[in-house]
């Protein structure tokens, strides 16, 4: 089961901060893990145990490769030997991974329930940090929730070229899934990309479609796939080339 709320990155964090410091008031055995929480570290009062690759090896943290599923089992020696975490942390983190489905498939055999949060699309659609790219620098992936799953759209610019994202009448601009037993994903076109233009162009405007219709009616899909808009493409790029102004 899962489910998905717009919000913001302070509200998510002071709404877990309360809603842990309670569990643990009514039971102070509850148990909470972080999954990749150890560069800020806004979580470190509340958990029992942070796992991240710039850690070392302590009571209270784990270094782990949580992207390389052989660093996994020191995770599943520790769960075996104290039982499963009550409730799983992984707040701006998958976004970054090059692989985020190790997580994903790892966090509910180690967990009851949890917590995901990152930057909703339309951020990663938007210049927050530069007008010279879209979204964060260092981010591969973006997220949205779609046909109850969580839904998952590779990073990258041949595809951002084709999205484009309205003034949205929703302030939030962070999604939180929150979770319980196991988390249901889909990845766009099962993160195969082909086998050619006019396909995924067809598919990305489907999931467009889909989106605004069962969520917020903030996206809109340019239509750049076609022959006449390629070759209006090449030609303003020829100009460019010819006047000197780099693309």
């Amino acid at each position: 089961m899962i489910k998905a709320t717009y919000t913001t990155t302070d509200k998510t964090h002071i709404e877990i901060i309360e809603f842990i410091k309670k569990r643990k008031e009514k039971n102070p055995s509850y148990k909470v893990i972080d999954l990749g929480g150890g560069l800020n570290g806004w979580s470190a009062d509340i958990v029992d145990l942070i796992i991240d690759i710039n850690v070392p090896d302590s009571p209270s943290t784990l270094q782990m490769d949580i992207c390389d599923e052989s660093n996994y089992q020191k995770i599943l020696n520790f769960v075996a030997a104290n039982g499963l975490f009550d409730y799983c942390i992984c707040t701006h983190t998958l976004e970054d991974l090059y692989n985020p489905f190790l997580p994903l498939k790892y966090m509910p055999r180690i967990a009851h329930a949890g917590v995901i949060t990152m930057p909703t699309i339309m951020d990663e659609l938007s210049p927050v940090q530069s007008l010279s790219w879209n979204g964060y620098i260092h981010h591969r992936w973006m997220f949205d929730f779609l046909d109850g799953k969580l839904f998952i759209i590779p990073k990258i610019k041949s595809l951002e070229a084709f999205l484009g994202v309205k003034m949205s009448r929703i302030k939030g601009t962070e999604i939180k899934f929150e979770w319980e037993r196991n988390i249901p994903y889909d990845v766009f076109m099962r993160n195969y990309l082909g086998p050619d233009l006019r396909t995924v162009a067809s598919e990305l405007n489907k999931v467009v479609q889909r989106l605004n219709a069962q969520a917020r009616g903030v996206y809109f899909f340019r239509n750049r796939h076609t022959r006449s808009a390629r070759i209006l493409m090449r030609l303003v790029r020829f100009v460019r080339m010819k006047v000197g102004i780099k693309l």
